[in-house]
């Protein structure tokens, strides 16, 4: 056979398999999986649509088969997520049963895999990064460095076959992973006998990592909160956490010089320093008189005004 005759033979068996292969060549369709748009909306704790709100800077949209395999990953920037544009899903031939759409939003403040690590769907994580050891040394847990606004939300979609025209829209709904608190302790210094010296809060405790569905794992870190000394009150201004395990409260401890002088896990109403995700925590300790220790839960960003009477 001449090299001719081989050449057009060969020619001839590639375009027969790739007839075979990919049946949306042809006209009969049956086979053929079907695209769509997939949109990023993102919640807050009351579900409230807050996706044009700008509060989402990024998403990292990763796209797993129905074996947990990495198909695609996607980076949208806080422009496309705001303005809801979609991402079209285009499938090759023969495509997949299923796809899991993973969406993770504003990871900059937490350790979280590159995007070109992650293979399987179990890759994936969100962990509070380390502050410093010298809690550490104490035998204390490790303090953690407060999370960025983490959002966090997945969808399965089964793939529909027998058409090239698009199917219907899917949505990956994100919200809060990241709980919000604000402390002030009223006449601390005061209380405390004016002594001088170096006052700040300890809040404990909760799990340092959410695993690739959005579940608290890990171990257990405390926070210390930038915190301010002015006319004898001692604020720690809006700092976020991981909330605690379900229905468990912090502890917040006020420590001078590296000593405990006040501990309390709950309000003087009895109600418990129990953080949820996507709202603000309020502790207020007021030292004047007789001891009152307020404990509000609000909207995020939103602090309670307190007023003593």
């Amino acid at each position: 056979m001449s090299n001719a005759k081989k050449y057009i033979f060969l020619l001839v068996a590639t375009l027969l398999l790739t007839g075979l292969l990919s049946s949306c060549l042809k006209e009969d369709f049956s086979d053929c999986p079907r695209p769509f748009r997939l949109f990023i909306k993102a919640v807050d704790a009351d579900e409230v649509d807050i996706t044009d709100s700008g509060d989402v800077q990024q998403v990292i949209l990763f796209v797993f088969n129905e074996k947990g395999e990495i198909v695609d990953a996607v980076v949208l920037d806080a422009a496309a997520v705001k303005s809801r544009k979609p991402v079209d899903v285009k499938l090759d031939y023969p495509g997949h049963q299923s796809l899991t759409f993973v969406a993770w939003g504003n990871t900059g403040g937490v350790e979280f895999p590159d995007k070109a690590s992650v293979k399987q769907l179990n890759d994936l994580y969100a962990k509070l990064k380390a502050r410093d050891g010298k809690i550490k040394e104490q035998n204390q847990n490790g303090i953690a460095q407060s999370p960025s606004d983490l959002f966090q939300g997945s969808l399965s979609v089964p793939i529909e076959y027998g058409s090239i025209e698009p199917s219907g829209d899917q949505t990956v709904i994100i919200r809060r992973k990241t709980a919000q608190v604000f402390i002030s302790a009223i006449h601390l210094k005061q209380w405390n006998g004016n002594k001088e010296g170096n006052y700040f809060f300890r809040l404990k405790e909760s799990l340092n990592t959410y695993d690739q569905n959005g579940n608290l794992i890990g171990t257990t870190v405390n926070y210390i909160p930038v915190s301010q000394l002015q006319d004898g009150t001692l604020t720690a201004p809006i700092f976020n956490t991981y909330p605690t395990g379900t229905g468990q409260s912090y502890t917040l401890e006020i420590l001078f010089d590296d000593e405990v002088i006040y501990t309390a896990n709950k309000g003087t109403d009895g109600k418990a320093f129990v953080p949820e995700a996507g709202r603000l925590l309020n502790i207020i300790i007021d030292f004047r008189g007789g001891l009152n220790v307020v404990v509000v839960i609000t909207p995020w960003d939103v602090i309670h005004q307190y007023v003593a009477y």
